[in-house]
């Protein structure tokens, strides 16, 4: 094993313990643990070449919910595709052009459909929310109360969207 491919696998084995404290979550809800792919890393531990290949096969693999799972907490760092686009790290000798090109490809994909996903999620929340506000005003209306104004509404919405933010 060559100097970059233990470096590789010393990044691996990093990627492996900063995955449960990452923020990603399964579809349980319960911290990501990729124990599948920290056996298939210690299997290769003493095959720099497989191990590579290991890594450079997950590039053009199918994405997996752990994939998913770290795109969606913001951690695109904590995958393989990651490793291989990085030109600057230590085992880039161990990729090439078009590794980086795939890696890089994919990464930017996920982060579209994340983005995207993320804007529908938050224009839909809005929506709701604007809901809210049309029936709390309609509501004083028939109670003989003036509608709200547009700061009431503004100032409901702001408020709404503080408390999507904390979770409630």
């Amino acid at each position: 094993m060559n100097d970059a491919q233990k470096a590789l696998l010393a990044r691996l084995r990093e990627l492996v313990e900063e995955t449960p404290k990452s923020g990603a979550v399964t579809a349980a809800g319960h911290p990501l643990h990729v124990s599948q792919f920290s056996t298939a890393i210690e299997s290769r531990a003493d095959d720099g070449e497989a191990l590579v290949e290991y890594v450079r096969s997950k590039v053009q693999a199918r994405p997996t919910a752990s994939y998913s799972a770290l795109i969606k907490a913001g951690r695109p760092d904590l995958t393989p595709e990651a490793l291989a686009a990085d030109a600057d790290a230590p085992w880039a000798s161990e990729f090439t052009n078009e590794d980086r090109e795939a890696a890089n490809s994919r990464l930017g994909a996920m982060l579209e459909i994340h983005r995207k996903e993320v804007e529908a999620s938050e224009a839909a929340a809005l929506e709701d929310a604007r809901k809210i506000v049309a029936r709390v005003s309609a509501n004083r209306v028939a109670n003989g109360k003036q509608p709200l104004t547009p700061d009431q509404e503004e100032d409901m919405l702001g408020n709404l969207a503080a408390r999507r933010a904390r979770g409630e």
